[in-house]
């Protein structure tokens, strides 16, 4: 694809490509590939993903009084090498891309690296606890995605501790 596109560029063409900002993607691989073949690529910056996807849902990464930093990891293992997550703190939301398939590594991953309670939420309507189970349960077809951990994920619905009961119903989880 990037052969073509270098082609089409050295006949001539303008090309555009709109794609997330460089937040563990390819565009700075992009950007290095095109200078090597002489072209200068102009890189418009714009809203990533990882900050934008969340609110979308109804989740501000950061609110005051609930979460005052936000952390962005990416989720996958390369070559064998595990992922150096950090461990769930009440007072942080921590962004995991590229992680639901791998989310009971990511969990553990968390938890061994825990330095609060371990007791933080996901956007996708469980516990750290049970996410695993509750995605094991959802059958063979996992959801691709991000998984966002914190207390920042039920801020806008007035998060506690028997509100989070009510948000799943009484249950572990939520599908």
């Amino acid at each position: 694809m990037r052969l073509r596109t270098v082609e089409a560029a050295r006949r001539g063409l303008t090309i555009v490509k709109v794609r997330d900002p460089v937040i563990y993607g390819r565009a700075g691989e992009e950007v290095l590939f095109f200078q090597a073949h002489g072209f200068e690529p102009l890189v418009v910056p714009g809203i990533s993903s990882a900050l934008a996807a969340p609110i979308f849902a109804g989740i501000p990464v950061t609110q005051r009084g609930v979460a005052e930093s936000v952390v962005v990891c990416i989720g996958i293992w390369r070559q064998g090498k595990e992922v150096k997550l950090p461990g769930y703190e009440r007072s942080r939301t921590v962004l995991i891309l590229m992680g639901v398939a791998r989310i009971a590594q990511v969990v553990g991953a968390m938890i061994r690296n825990d330095s609060d309670s371990g007791e933080g939420l996901q956007s996708v309507a469980s516990t750290l606890g049970d996410i695993c189970e509750a995605l094991d349960s959802a059958g063979e077809q996992r959801p691709s995605g991000m998984m966002v951990v914190g207390w920042a994920a039920l801020v806008l619905q007035g998060a506690d501790e028997e509100r989070i009961r009510k948000w799943l119903g009484g249950g572990r989880w939520v599908m």
